[in-house]
């Protein structure tokens, strides 16, 4: 029987076959590769643009994070993103997503003051009184940056306003602190609220107010129901900072 003689060119021919087929094996892994390190690369240097990019070409890998934790959804929460924001969500971005410090999508958003983010997020279930490594909560990030919307929005979806952080401060505190006196009016005004909640160091609200030499701000505090007799942990009550201080005009707020 004749043997049969496979030409040069065929064995090329087959050779390239062969190749291609490789690489049409390998390439989409390569490809996802580099999608998925670019993602976390613009997640790290918090490039929405390059994010958006990338979930528009396709990217569904959404949940995919940082080493410590960050995802696209933080950044583009933070970065006041909203259509990108509404995009993850639409993709299935993990809405309750913690960071290494605890930190969630919703946090991210509060500290931003979008409240457009803040109500996507809190209408497909982010928990509104998570509370970070050091006891934060939206709320008091809300607070401390003075976002009424989104302190109103936070509060008509559950959030907690007695909730403090691991030195005891609370959402009015840190409004207080902040000197964001229109938080602080909303957040009076709340029932239930404890207006005289004190931190590690025996401080409420009031005390650092006066301490401050916040007038308008302890004035709403004691029209709201502050007490005046509250003792830090050394016995010093509000009334008590303010005649040492020897204002006048803060005596005169807190006396009536």
């Amino acid at each position: 029987m004749a043997r049969r003689v496979v030409l040069p060119s065929r064995i090329h021919a087959l050779g390239l076959i062969r190749l291609c087929l490789v690489l049409v094996i390998l390439f989409p892994a390569v490809a996802a590769a580099d999608s998925l390190e670019s993602w976390v690369r613009s997640i790290r240097a918090r490039d929405v643009t390059a994010l958006s990019t990338l979930l528009n070409r396709g990217f569904t890998q959404v949940n995919v994070s940082t080493q410590d934790g960050k995802t696209a959804l933080m950044v583009s929460a933070q970065g006041l993103a909203a259509k990108l924001s509404l995009d993850l969500i639409k993709a299935g971005a993990d809405v309750n997503a913690r960071n290494s410090n605890g930190g969630t999508p919703l946090m991210h958003a509060a500290v931003s003051g979008d409240v457009k983010i803040v109500s996507a997020l809190i209408e497909v279930g982010a928990r509104v009184n998570t509370q970070a490594g050091n006891g934060w909560t939206a709320l008091a990030l809300a607070a401390a940056k003075g976002h009424l919307l989104v302190i109103q929005k936070l509060l008509s979806s559950g959030a907690d306003p007695n909730l403090s952080d691991v030195f005891g401060w609370t959402p009015l505190m840190q409004a207080t602190e902040q000197k964001r006196l229109a938080a602080v009016q909303v957040l009076v005004a709340l029932p239930g609220i404890n207006l005289n909640a004190a931190n590690a160091e025996g401080a409420t609200a009031l005390h650092r107010a006066v301490a401050q030499g916040f007038v308008d701000i302890a004035r709403a505090l004691v029209q709201g129901g502050a007490s005046l007799e509250v003792p830090d942990q050394k016995g010093r009550t509000p009334y008590d900072y303010a005649r040492e201080t020897g204002r006048s005009e803060m005596l005169g707020a807190l006396t009536g």
